[in-house]
Order: C-alpha cells, then structure tokens, then sequence
C-alpha cells in the first residue's frame, strides 16, 4: 500500500485532536446507533456490553442516535 501524496481531511482532523479528547490506546471505542437513545442503548446491550447505560459519548444527528463505549481492549 502506497502512502497518499496529499494528507486527507480526515487524518489532519486526528493530528489536530487534543490528547484528552483522544481515546486510550488500550482502549476501544464501539459505537452503536439506533432511532432512538433506547434503542441505541438495545444494540449495545445485544453486543455484551455489560453497562448500556454507561455511555462515554452520545449524539443526535437527524433524528439517529449514536451512542460510544469506551472498552478495554
């Protein structure tokens, strides 16, 4: 695989990313969505995560809502 010539948007956004914003390396971030905060929190808990309730990040955009655990990895 050839690196880019020019950076992507995206990889920028990252280098700019303050460290405390940044999720720890021995960590993963899972992120479920569902139309409702409920029903997010419905596919975390069919994946195993043992707290839904305890989300790390959460938003609505157009009505969708997504929800992010930080899990050791």
């Amino acid at each position: 695989m050839t690196m880019p010539i020019v950076k992507s948007l995206i990889d920028e956004q990252l280098d700019e990313l303050p460290e405390h914003l940044a999720v720890p390396s021995d960590r993963l971030l899972m992120v479920f969505k569902g139309p409702t905060m409920w029903e997010a929190m419905q596919a975390a808990e069919r994946a195993h995560i043992e707290n839904p309730k305890a989300w790390s990040r959460r938003a609505c955009l157009c009505g969708e809502w997504t929800l992010a655990y930080e899990v050791r990895a």
